[in-house]
């Protein structure tokens, strides 16, 4: 079973990309730089930009001490790395369709468009760092503490629909978040767990030994322009007040209210 892995290139990325190489024939990596207006602050004033700047600091060192081992995508594989926006280019299909891959996998990349998922219906497969249908699109780990809704964070295997983060459901899951855990902590957490958990949903999923459930309810679509600095400050705020610790004490029937689907994965 031949994989290709579409992916971002912070450190994070390299990871899920090691996790995949580990246990699956991860002929082919394709690696999308990030859009530089996510971490832009040339239109905040002075006290917002030097915010900003801090929280993506601290983002990066978080990322250092969990993935500082995974500074190079797996050797391996063959690597094509492009510019943000050119995922969906003739290139990047010439490049799959030469690997011959049996799926593709997502974690992310931007927006795949309709000829490539129409070409690999039922083949490729996102990992979505949220709950779906809760939370879909950007920074969905990150709204969740905006909404003071904690058990709303986890990861979503998915396949890919051209709606975003719509498609059925292979597996959900929930970080194990402990007291005293940064925001930083947890969004790593979760990565982490996403790892070791897609190579294996992929393994049952090619053997159809797992249930598929599509997504029932809107939840919120989240975008990352409606991050401003002062919701980023409140997040701040509401960890700093014991938004975790409030949610440990109720955990049980706080993730039962919000319920997510997962498998029986044999281990």
């Amino acid at each position: 079973m031949k994989i290709a892995l579409l992916t971002s290139d912070n450190l994070r990325h390299k990871y899920i990309a090691h996790c995949v190489a580990k246990q699956l024939d991860l002929k082919l990596i394709i690696t999308e730089k990030k859009s530089p207006t996510i971490t832009a602050t040339d239109s905040l004033r002075e006290e917002d930009a030097e915010f900003i700047k801090n929280h993506f600091l601290k983002r990066k060192n978080s990322e250092k001490d969990y993935f500082g081992d995974y500074t190079n995508f797996p050797i391996k594989s063959n690597l094509l790395e492009i510019d943000h926006g050119s995922i969906n280019s003739k290139k990047v299909k010439a490049e799959i369709e030469k690997a011959e891959v049996d799926y593709i996998l997502l974690f992310g990349t931007s927006i795949i468009k309709k000829e490539l998922l129409n070409k690999y219906s039922g083949l490729i497969i996102n990992l979505h760092l949220g709950l779906s249908p809760y939370y879909r699109g950007s920074a969905t780990n990150l709204f969740p503490f905006y909404y003071k809704e904690p058990e709303c964070i986890g990861g979503t295997i998915h396949l890919a629909s051209t709606e975003v983060d719509r498609g059925d459901i292979l597996h959900q899951f929930r970080p194990a978040i402990s007291k005293g855990d940064t925001l930083h902590d947890i969004g790593n957490k979760t990565i982490i767990k996403g790892g070791k958990l897609l190579p294996k949903v992929l393994e049952e999923y090619s053997t159809t030994k797992i249930q598929i459930i599509e997504q029932q309810g809107e939840g919120r679509l989240c975008k990352i322009k409606n991050l401003t600095p002062e919701k980023l400050r409140i997040i701040y705020h509401y960890i700093e007040q014991g938004l975790i610790e409030d949610y440990l004490r109720d955990k049980k029937s706080r993730d039962e209210a919000f319920k997510i689907f997962q498998q029986d994965l044999q281990t």
